[in-house]
């Protein structure tokens, strides 16, 4: 076409205006929907080119918690903060996904003295006060997040007796495939109400205060015998139940927590 429009081949290179927006775009929806590893690649692709775009920041800030880099998305909210960004409570999710609970609940009090009615912030402020044994406060700080936006957290279900658990339990195994299913034959489960901090803390790194189901070391000489030398899956029953809207809902998490905890095991088998 260049040859005969009289000119030679051209080398066509996009306006540097546009592909920002248009990585910025397409990080932002690949956080949206559900990917955040492609929302900080994509975002870090931004960075590269503009180290000061707060933009990209604000992304790997909401994304990097969601993989396990809670400490990348506190990073990026002090950085985005420092540039004159309104992080909201950004930092303070980053930060309790980090399980640095104490920075996690003062970064949620900061956020809420500048944004009171900050949903978001009361929720993390919430499970910063339940990990630190502080259940009357938590509870206040979680029932201040439901009435200002029941969509961030919906009201409490109530929670099933142990019989129930056991019945969710069941039906979450049997609805893994086969060989995740034998992975877990031997396999202690154990419900418990939530992770201390003090067992995340000595994981290397430190796993979510947030998460479902932990795959854990056998148990030590004090356990029954019947446990004796068999690796264990911790289930937190609070987390399962933490803003679900249904029992079905509560079933899924726990089936899809079993079901990350199995394919380690299997990756861990010579």
């Amino acid at each position: 076409m260049g040859d005969l429009l009289g000119g030679g081949p051209r080398d066509w290179t996009l306006d540097p205006r546009a592909r920002h927006a248009m990585l910025l775009e397409a990080s932002r929806n690949a956080l949206a929907q559900g990917d955040p590893t492609a929302a900080v690649v994509l975002a870090e692709e931004l960075l590269d080119e503009t180290p000061d775009d707060v933009d990209a920041l604000l992304v790997i800030a909401a994304a990097a918690p969601a993989y396990g880099h809670g400490e990348v998305g506190a990073l990026a909210a002090a950085q985005a903060a420092k540039r004159g960004a309104d992080v909201g409570s950004l930092e303070a999710a980053a930060l309790l996904a980090a399980c640095q609970v104490d920075r996690a609940l003062a970064a949620a009090d900061a956020a809420l003295a500048r944004a009171p009615r900050d949903a978001h912030a009361h929720l993390v402020r919430g499970i910063a006060l339940e990990l630190s044994g502080r259940g009357a406060e938590a509870a206040e700080a979680f029932a201040q997040a439901t009435a200002l936006d029941p969509v961030v957290l919906p009201p409490p279900l109530a929670a099933p007796p142990d019989d129930e658990w056991d019945a969710l339990l069941f039906a979450a195994t049997a609805g893994l495939d086969a060989p995740l299913r034998d992975a877990l034959r031997g396999v202690s489960l154990d419900f418990e109400d939530l992770p201390s901090v003090e067992l995340l803390r000595s994981l290397q790194p430190p796993p979510s205060p947030l998460v479902d189901a932990l795959l854990l070391d056998p148990p030590g000489p004090d356990a029954p015998a019947r446990d004796a030398g068999r690796p264990r899956i911790a289930i937190y029953r609070r987390n399962l139940l933490r803003g679900a809207t249904s029992i079905d809902e509560v079933e899924a998490r726990l089936q899809r927590a079993l079901e990350a905890e199995a394919e380690l095991l299997l990756q861990d088998d010579p």
